[in-house]
């Protein structure tokens, strides 16, 4: 491939905070890339441990940010507002590309014109050696997955269907877009891919591209003072309706399925974690939509009564 012309160059973000003994992993596996034209952009979110000794002996070959604690969605509007690329692309620091990953989303983007960006299939990693997965054949590089191909914003009012360190992004979409919503904690993405999917069409490569550790410390495994995922559909619903840009539309009964799948899933993680206030509320969201009607009634049951609680959790544990 030769550059410039044939290969703009893509901006890839990477937020980073405490990191430091996977970051050297994330790092390399952006910098081994076939793809010739790449802006690594580190931005460092007030890490305490070694992340920005790692990242020092990289010199010039990246660029470090470092700016306070204020959480991922900060830290990639940091790397965005620093971009330069015409692409923008994110990995987390504790996450991994594949090789050809880029330059498999590059190609397809670049002959087809009429999507605005192009994500990868994904898979949790325990860690282990990488060159486990397998690498596609030619014939599969640009092999897509036609049920998550094309206008996604129904799609994407079930689920967040695409992955931040899946996918790439024209930066003139970015820009129109805007930035990811720093006010929450958790569903960021998911948010912002709601926003994308209004303004075209999105593809998705069956290949997998991109590793997601495993990881129990989480944020997205812990239980927020908010239900943010339902936050996300309720004010994507509110602001644009129920209709995607195609013309395609959600019925008000499969809506009302959505919103109860949110409230069990926060009522459910917040019961086994002992907020059961929280949860309580939630399994009654639950049968105000109805659905989990006889699950809820259960769990709310328990969370009820005292000694049933405080029973259930103890064998629980």
């Amino acid at each position: 491939m030769q550059a410039n012309v044939l290969c703009p160059k893509v901006s890839v973000i990477m937020p980073c905070y405490n990191n430091g003994a996977f970051v050297r992993q994330a790092v390399d596996s952006v910098l081994q890339q076939d793809y010739p034209n790449i802006e690594l952009i580190v931005v460092d979110d007030g890490s305490k441990d070694n992340s920005l000794e790692v990242l020092a002996s990289y010199g010039d070959r990246i660029r470090v940010i470092v700016q306070p604690n204020q959480g991922p969605a900060a830290a990639r509007n940091n790397g965005i507002r620093h971009a330069t690329g015409d692409y923008i692309a994110f990995l987390d620091s504790d996450d991994l590309w594949l090789p050809g990953k880029l330059s498999a989303q590059l190609e397809f983007l670049q002959t087809n014109p009429d999507f605005i960006a192009c994500f990868c299939s994904w898979s949790v990693w325990d860690g282990n050696d990488p060159a486990s997965f397998n690498q596609p054949s030619p014939e599969q590089r640009l092999e897509l997955q036609p049920e998550r191909t094309g206008w996604l914003y129904l799609p994407l009012l079930q689920s967040s269907v695409i992955h931040t360190i899946s996918i790439v992004i024209k930066k003139q979409i970015v820009d129109t877009v805007g930035f990811f919503n720093e006010e929450l904690r958790v569903g960021e993405d998911h948010d912002y891919w709601l926003r994308l999917s209004r303004i075209g069409k999105i593809a998705k490569l069956k290949t997998v591209y991109a590793l997601y550790r495993a990881n129990l410390q989480s944020t997205t495994n812990k239980v927020h003072a908010k239900n943010f995922s339902l936050l996300v559909l309720q004010t994507a619903v509110e602001k644009y309706g129920f209709c995607s840009p195609d013309g395609n539309c959600l019925t008000e009964d499969l809506y009302q399925q959505y919103l109860a799948e949110r409230h069990f899933m926060y009522g459910y993680q917040s019961f086994w974690a002992g907020h059961r206030d929280k949860a309580k509320q939630s399994f009654i969201g639950c049968l105000k939509n109805k659905n989990f009607i006889i699950k809820s009634i259960i769990y709310l049951c328990i969370c009820m009564s005292d000694f049933g609680y405080k029973h259930v959790i103890k064998f629980k544990k």
